[in-house]
């Protein structure tokens, strides 16, 4: 879906809905094996062969002990999962940054953002410009008022969303997709006192490259940060934030206003 994903990359959802990698091209079957019995060794010649390699007085190996940073790590992100695991909806204002890299530029919006288990959220920009984008459980829709034009996505799959943006709704695994380690908060999320957690793709080649989120000791992401390929920075900072407030399906709804051109995204 390279068209719905290059929508997104201008959005703010980029800092958050990041498509999964895709899956990776299967490896030719292995030959077959020829049939050499002779060849193969016996169960007791290879631990004798075992035996012989390892040096005397020697046990069983230990596994490496864990970094102190990728202990923290591992606690930061097993704080968020459970966080958001266990809220029904929250909602949050938020500033956006976005740095480009090869333009010298910087964009910043401020707005709304809404999220509702399961999968639904109303991502809204307040400032410079006016503009919508909700995930209503099974299309994306995104609606420029200014452009008169709405562009919509359909049967959104959960399996097309990492947990970079899936966990928001208790879903999803941030440690079987990332490899954490805890750091000191970049320069623009100092302020937010939270715990700096950086996350790397296991998978690399993906849109995204790099997150980082300041967490707080609830585990609420209070800011996030991500750098594509390109070295681009997406950074969002939230406030206002409220939990379990029993938000109404009704905002999660799009209907395409009269007289707006639609286009559809394949």
């Amino acid at each position: 879906m390279p068209v719905f994903r290059h929508a997104l990359a201008a959005s703010a959802l980029t800092a958050a809905l990041a498509f999964a990698p895709a899956s990776d091209a299967e490896e030719p079957a292995a030959p077959a094996a020829k049939e050499q019995k002779s060849a193969e060794p016996t169960v007791a010649q290879s631990k004798a062969a075992r035996a012989r390699k390892a040096p005397k007085g020697s046990g069983s190996a230990k596994p490496a002990a864990e970094a102190p940073e990728v202990k923290k790590g591992r606690l930061l992100a097993g704080r968020v999962q459970k966080y958001y695991g266990r809220s029904k909806d929250f909602s949050a204002a938020f500033a956006q940054r976005y740095s480009y890299l090869a333009l010298g530029r910087v964009d910043e919006k401020t707005g709304l953002v809404q999220v509702k288990k399961p999968g639904l959220v109303r991502w809204e920009y307040k400032t410079p410009e006016s503009k919508l984008l909700v995930l209503d459980g099974s299309a994306f829709w995104q609606w420029a008022p200014e452009d008169n034009q709405v562009v919509v996505k359909r049967n959104v799959q959960a399996t097309e969303l990492s947990s970079a943006f899936t966990f928001l709704w208790g879903k999803g695994d941030l440690l079987a997709e990332f490899s954490p380690k805890a750091i000191a908060l970049p320069d623009g999320m100092a302020n937010t006192k939270g715990e700096a957690l950086e996350l790397l793709p296991k998978k690399p080649g993906g849109s995204v490259q790099k997150l980082v989120f300041s967490v707080d000791a609830k585990g609420q992401v209070v800011a996030s940060q991500v750098t594509d390929a390109q070295g681009n920075e997406n950074r969002l900072v939230f406030s206002e934030a409220k939990v379990d407030q029993k938000l109404p399906d009704a905002l999660f709804k799009f209907e395409v206003p009269k007289g707006a051109s639609v286009q559809e995204l394949p």
